[in-house]
């Protein structure tokens, strides 16, 4: 008898790094609930991407900055599978100003979708998961800035860096029943990135990519990649740990 394809949910699943995950899962046949908040053009863009190869696919707009939305995502996925296997806590928000500017309402936003928004995420979807026979597996979308900070970011470095111990706790206090992991990228080109970094400029992308051992900056299928790897029952003894996945550009 076939196995039922994995249930998953993907915040901030319809862009950039997200979208990837996405149209890679669907790809590989499993069934997807994406989660975005605001652009609904980019996620029906995502959507029919997605069903190009399956109809297992669909979207659900919250804001996880907030628990009462964060709940009732949950409860789609549970609504359309019956189960919830797989939470990739991939949604995130970026405010950048030097440190002494920083303004409390861009802490607070960045730090609440970042940071609070992946533990409620990851809250709400392990108390399905512990409830399941086969339980689950959360993986939380770091950065290397959690581990090295930044200029002008601090903000989302600080996110990021709770949300990586945020994984650890996971780890230690849901085994065996839910597993978590942190998938750290490098460089990697989405919008964000060709904006901030000006990625789209020949001679400074060159220049970047000369940094990374590889000479490549990271596309988001690189990322994706690892994310299908980790889904697999070849990854069931990984836990609470972090995957980087940069071409050797930062060596932790």
């Amino acid at each position: 008898m076939l196995s039922v394809p994995k249930a998953v949910v993907i915040t901030g699943g319809t862009k950039g790094i997200g979208r990837a995950i996405a149209v890679k899962l669907a790809q590989e046949g499993y069934r997807l609930l994406l989660n975005y908040a605001h652009d609904g053009s980019a996620a029906q863009e995502t959507l029919q991407q997605c069903r190009q190869s399956t109809e297992q696919v669909h979207l659900f707009r919250a804001d996880i900055a907030h628990k009462q939305e964060v709940e009732e995502l949950m409860r789609a996925a549970c609504h359309h599978f019956g189960t919830l296997d797989v939470l990739v806590n991939n949604a995130a928000e970026v405010r950048d100003a030097p440190f002494l500017y920083l303004t409390e309402e861009d802490w607070d936003h960045v730090v609440e979708t970042n940071m609070k928004g992946a533990f409620l995420c990851a809250q709400s979807a392990a108390r399905i998961m512990m409830t399941q026979e086969s339980g689950g597996l959360i993986l939380n979308i770091g950065a290397p800035t959690g581990i090295l900070g930044r200029k002008n970011g601090a903000n989302t470095c600080a996110s990021k860096a709770g949300m990586m111990v945020l994984t650890n706790c996971i780890a230690l206090e849901l085994g065996p029943k839910v597993r978590a992991n942190t998938i750290i990228p490098g460089l990697t080109y989405t919008e964000e990135t060709a904006q901030r970094y000006q990625l789209n400029d020949p001679a400074i992308r060159q220049q970047k990519a000369s940094l990374i051992p590889l000479q490549r900056i990271g596309e988001p299928e690189d990322i994706a990649n690892a994310v299908s790897l980790l889904l697999t029952d070849k990854a069931s003894f990984i836990n609470g740990q972090k995957i980087v996945v940069n071409g050797g550009q930062y060596m932790f």
